[in-house]
């Protein structure tokens, strides 16, 4: 499947959408965190199974798309692309926040505990100690695989070095910190394990565990089947476990709904092989519902860069009555926020593409 690797896949556009939905869903539903329990807890809790594949399956499509890139350009070319998208991303993102939060504390919930006296030493501190949007840590998580991809790309070509590498990955980085969880292992027992550089890093895991999806399993009757089971299974066991640990508990633990938790892992990949299925139909579409597709998966990046600004400016302007209506149906915050955001960001990203194209049509016909 190695020719897949250069041909766009219209089906992980798709996976993108849905996984930047997912984001706005996990955390229009922060409820689940609360000391009450009942059904607007359960409700939540709910929603965060459900939604929980958000970060694997973003990490997994980044492994899809660049574990091969010596094929493509260089590694200088690779970095400079990296730094251009997400670094700059990550820039613009912070100073938007910081911004926004510091010139109008008052129309934001929670910016008087982010900026205090708006300067840009206080700034700088933030952006160092990601602190001005804590959901941009993944930025920086993906950002410390980047710099190690050159080194998890020599096994591309090698499916017997990846498989392995995944497995060990899967054990240091989700069975073992579970055992450790129930109880079932002493941390002590383990300590030396969890310093194994790659190996206990989730987010390396999905990296790798999405090319090998995508390159070297085959989409087969057999797949799909396990692919459906895992996909529908994972969530409701996660909600049951997080349930019972729960449910008698104003403590919140989040480790059984959690994109590190084992299946979280399995939910993920069930999720990716199922949606794949839909890329013969997605590609005989027509060439003007392929680029409304291609215009909302590029937009996912600006979408998350800015729903949590949105999400805290509704928390302090929303009636009281909206507001918890949001508490009730976190779903129905969840999909405002994502319209609200996703509609600028979308007409942006489509503005770009023109632009873009415009600029390589002038090009050649100079």
């Amino acid at each position: 499947m190695s020719a897949s690797t250069h041909m766009r896949l219209y089906f992980e556009d798709v996976l993108n959408v849905l996984s930047c939905f997912a984001v706005v869903a996990l955390h229009c539903s922060l409820t689940v965190f609360g000391k009450g329990r009942g059904s607007e807890w359960e409700l939540a809790l709910a929603q965060q199974a459900a939604f929980i594949f958000a970060v694997p399956v973003f990490m997994m499509l980044s492994g899809a798309n660049l574990m091969e890139y010596r094929s493509r350009y260089s590694t200088y070319e690779f970095f400079r692309k990296r730094v251009l998208r997400v670094g700059v991303a990550l820039l613009v993102g912070s100073v938007a926040c910081y911004l926004a939060y510091g010139l109008f504390p008052d129309s934001f919930w929670g910016a008087r505990d982010v900026v205090k006296d708006f300067s840009l030493g206080e700034f700088v501190h933030g952006f160092l100690g990601n602190t001005i949007n804590n959901v941009y840590w993944f930025f920086y998580a993906i950002i410390g695989v980047y710099c190690v991809t050159p080194l998890l790309s020599l096994a591309a070509d090698r499916p017997r070095l990846l498989r392995g590498l995944l497995a060990g990955g899967f054990l240091l980085a989700f069975v073992v910190p579970t055992l450790t969880w129930a109880h079932l292992v002493m941390p002590e027992d383990v300590s030396a394990m969890q310093g194994w550089p790659l190996l206990t890093s989730t987010a390396v895991f999905y990296f790798l565990f999405g090319y090998y999806l995508r390159e070297y399993v085959p989409d087969t009757p057999a797949v799909r089947a396990a692919a459906v089971v895992a996909m529908v299974a994972s969530p409701v066991l996660m909600y049951a476990i997080g349930h019972a640990v729960n449910v008698a508990s104003t403590q919140y633990d989040s480790f059984p709904v959690n994109a590190f938790f084992p299946l979280a892992a399995a939910y993920a990949a069930g999720l990716f092989c199922v949606v794949r299925i839909l890329e013969p139909r997605l590609r005989a579409l027509g060439k003007r519902a392929k680029s409304v597709l291609t215009a909302l998966s590029s937009a996912s990046l600006y979408v998350y860069l800015f729903h949590i600004p949105v999400i805290n400016w509704l928390g302090v302007n929303v009636t009281p009555d909206l507001s918890g209506r949001f508490v009730r149906h976190p779903l129905y915050e969840a999909v405002i926020v994502f319209v609200l955001v996703g509609v600028p960001s979308v007409a942006y990203a489509a503005a770009k593409r023109t632009a873009k194209r415009r600029a390589r049509e002038t090009a050649f016909a100079r």
